[in-house]
């Protein structure tokens, strides 16, 4: 599998990849949505929701690193696991640099090496006027996993 070339093609990679999950995960919590795709980075989309604002609404911590964790699995995922394994992170570094009540915020992702077993993401949220809320990496080990409950 190669990463998503277009916007159209990483929604639709994640899509199937719900389906067979059988369930609503993290994804669906946060609510997040295909915003770009080029070939080498995907960025996914997060609306600024009540559930997950901190009490001043604005982005809750959790979220911005779900999103981060998130995109960076979607991207390992699509690089390097084409016979259907699952990137599990086993180390991950963020540094929150600001927040936002902007509408969105979006968390692009681009491999910063991999192969064989490993991949390492860099991921970065920014708010929807492009002010950097988070930049994060994450080591992800490439493993055969069983979807589902």
């Amino acid at each position: 599998m190669a990463i998503p070339a277009t916007t159209a093609d990483l929604q639709a990679y994640v899509d199937k990849f719900l389906s067979r999950l059988g369930f609503d995960d993290i994804v669906t919590t946060l609510g997040l949505e295909a915003h770009a795709a080029d070939g080498e980075t995907i960025s996914l989309r997060m609306a600024l929701r009540e559930p997950i604002s901190q009490a001043n609404g604005m982005f809750s911590a959790a979220a911005l690193f779900g999103a981060a964790d998130i995109t960076g699995t979607f991207l390992a995922m699509a690089a390097y696991a084409d016979s259907g394994q699952f990137p599990l992170a086993v180390q991950s570094n963020q540094n929150f640099m600001s927040n936002s009540k902007s509408e969105y915020a979006v968390a692009t992702a681009r491999i910063l090496r991999g192969g064989g077993s490993v991949a390492v993401a860099e991921v970065a949220v920014a708010d929807a006027e492009g002010k950097q809320l988070m930049h994060s990496t994450f080591t992800y080990v490439i493993k055969e996993r069983t979807f589902g409950k």
